[in-house]
């Protein structure tokens, strides 16, 4: 519900008898009513129930706009005439600009003016784009695009800031804009008369307008919510992607269970078994990498987890060249810079593999490739201790990385190990990155749905 569909509800419920309780000690709208028969309305036109819009309560009564108000129009004066400060012999003009929370009041001289307000009166635009617009007026004078309401009776009738919602609720604004006979001619006082008037007792008014008045602040509180949201709205789907894995390689995705043990010895065990493939001949030794700084951190991150270089846990292999003359037509996926390029008749990848752009403009992108699948030498094949790091965990956490952000813009952009090697990565538990994985892919399905909702 939008904070004006929200305000016109509150409205059209207080002008229907459903925001207050009724209290029979107040007397009815008929005792009110009988008050001012003695005044003889001229064409007065009886009420059909069929023009009845909805029930109120029946100690309200439905009355004719024009048996207890008159629509007294303004007068223009000159715009050469107006200055923008007060000024001895000069008058405050209201104008359909002065609506809303920042007016830009001018200043006419008396007596260039006929039609004047004092405080409390109610003036309403007539016409143009303001059709509709309803002004709380203080002492001065009004313009020709603007219409005073005279209470024929005055507040012993009629509350008047019960009239003020009044005119601010659905069933006027509906009836204004129905009956305009043109964005130009707007509507004349005898558009109004017949329209029809929802009158409670006068101290259920003055209870009505109470109840509006401590609900209204909650209402611009909405809106400004509302408004705040709303200009997030364009990109909200996009960033709300980046927050959920900003979170989740920020160990604020999941809770942490000390049950599942620490990244701490997850990297032990990632070394012992790095030794191990050393020693067996099947890796070679790479030069160390420099401890981490406090000063290189750049979050936080739970005690359970450990900050790592990328070059202790991933190394990264050119694929095989292979160009699209030397490609013969065949099922098997063809992995270049940026994704699938074409495909092949042989593979020589032979397990779902995590590949990276390697040069080029989508340098730094991130692959997973089929079973079955040839990664040329614009992409880097990706190995990493599967017993240890979880795959998908690893993809997410490269991807929002944004490996070919490290690229010199005046150079052609390349991905190395030399550049990557160094980046820092948030290791958690093993079993702690499946539940993470699981969460991320149960909100981006959602995020998703957002972006088609707002596109």
């Amino acid at each position: 519900m939008t904070p004006q569909e929200l305000r016109n509800s509150i409205l059209q419920l207080a002008i229907q008898g459903k925001l207050v309780e009724q209290r029979p000690e107040e007397g009815t709208a008929e005792e009110l009513y009988r008050e001012i028969q003695f005044v003889q309305i001229k064409n007065l036109k009886p009420i059909d129930e069929n023009e009845i819009p909805f029930e109120i309560p029946q100690t309200w009564k439905w009355l004719r706009h024009n048996e207890l108000f008159e629509i007294i129009g303004g007068s223009q004066p000159p715009k050469a005439k107006f200055i923008s400060a007060p000024k001895d012999g000069y008058i405050r003009l209201y104008q359909t600009r002065d609506y809303g929370k920042n007016p830009i009041p001018v200043y006419v001289p008396i007596n260039t003016v006929s039609k004047f307000t004092k405080k409390g009166d109610i003036l309403l635009a007539r016409y143009g784009g303001s059709l509709g617009k309803v002004f709380w007026a203080e002492e001065g004078a009004y313009n020709v695009a603007l219409a005073r309401v005279s209470l024929l009776f005055s507040n012993l009738v009629v509350y008047s800031k019960y009239l003020y919602f009044y005119y601010l609720a659905p069933i006027y604004q509906k009836f204004v804009h129905t009956h305009s006979r043109s964005a130009q001619a707007g509507f004349n006082k005898e558009d109004l008369n017949s329209m029809l008037f929802p009158l409670p007792p006068l101290s259920e008014q003055k209870r009505i307008v109470a109840k509006i008045e401590e609900l209204l602040p909650y209402v611009e509180r909405y809106e400004e919510l509302w408004n705040r949201l709303g200009e997030l709205d364009k990109r909200f789907p996009g960033d709300l992607q980046k927050s959920v894995l900003q979170l989740a390689i920020q160990g604020k995705l999941v809770k942490q269970r000390p049950d599942e043990g620490t990244a701490e010895e997850l990297y032990r065990e990632i070394q012992r078994e790095k030794q191990r493939l050393v020693k067996e001949g099947k890796i070679k030794k790479e030069k160390s990498l420099p401890e981490i700084k406090e000063d290189e951190i750049p979050f936080e991150i739970p005690d359970g987890w450990k900050w790592v270089r990328l070059g202790d846990i991933i190394r990264i292999t050119s694929g095989n060249g292979l160009t699209s003359t030397n490609m013969k037509e065949g099922p098997i996926p063809v992995y270049g810079g940026n994704g699938i390029t074409g495909y092949h008749n042989e593979s020589f990848i032979h397990e779902e593999t995590v590949v990276i752009g390697r040069v080029g403009y989508y340098c730094g992108s991130v692959h997973v490739t089929e079973k079955e699948a040839w990664v040329t030498d614009n992409a880097f094949i990706t190995t990493y201790p599967k017993r240890f790091i979880y795959r998908d965990y690893l993809v997410y956490v490269l991807r929002h990385m944004k490996l070919g952000k490290m690229n010199n813009a005046t150079a052609q952009p390349v991905v190395s190990g030399k550049k990557i090697y160094p980046l820092l990565f948030p290791l958690p538990p093993l079993s702690e990155q499946k539940r993470i994985v699981a969460k991320i892919e149960e909100l981006l399905p959602l995020c998703g749905r957002l972006a088609q909702i707002n596109a």
